[in-house]
């Protein structure tokens, strides 16, 4: 990769807005706490999460797990936009491209085939995070009702009063999830 010119899709916004975003850790990025900190152990071939996004029906799910994940390897925020791209004549950029491009990998590694293959020439991981959204994140009305549905069928049965009540709060979280944000504007 060629870091002296920025590729179109990057993101390269260091407007005062912007420029603090990448200034919210004034450790080094030698520390481990400063998220274009790379341990040794994180390689591009690595797998976050064992679940594989699939399509809408798992996509809650997988986006959920994948934000625990970078989370705790303290990523989330290239995904996110909140740590954007340096300008290319920071010497921070060329440190960006590469966390980028290995949190696009990791990304890339828990998506289906089908799906990954739309992404590949995608070069920046916000963007990425955000394709996926906007694919996946739609609740249709079907998969509200189906969990309605599942929900309003399910009974304790033989189940302890322990597990029931776990799978009910499976069964909330989900619907919680599908729900859609309501905003109100005044």
């Amino acid at each position: 990769m060629n870091t002296n010119t920025p590729p179109s899709n990057r993101n390269t916004n260091t407007s005062p807005s912007n420029t603090n975003a990448n200034t919210h850790s004034s450790t080094s990025i030698d520390n481990n706490a400063h998220p274009l900190f790379l341990h040794n152990n994180d390689q591009p071939g690595m797998v976050l999460i064992s679940k594989k996004l699939t399509g809408y029906e798992n996509y809650a799910s997988w986006k959920r797990s994948m934000q625990i994940a970078l989370s705790a390897k303290k990523k989330l925020a290239i995904v996110t936009g909140e740590f954007v791209a340096p300008d290319v004549s920071s010497p921070l950029y060329a440190h960006w491209c590469q966390v980028n491009d290995m949190v696009i990998t990791w990304i890339l590694n828990t998506v289906n085939d089908d799906i990954s293959k739309s992404m590949n020439y995608m070069d920046n991981a916000a963007v990425v995070w955000n394709e996926l959204s906007e694919s996946f994140s739609a609740v249709s009305g079907h998969k509200f009702y189906e969990a309605q549905r599942a929900l309003f069928k399910h009974e304790q049965g033989n189940d302890s009063v322990e597990f029931y009540f776990h799978k009910l709060k499976g069964f909330w979280d989900e619907l919680r999830a599908l729900s859609p944000v309501i905003q109100c504007t005044l």
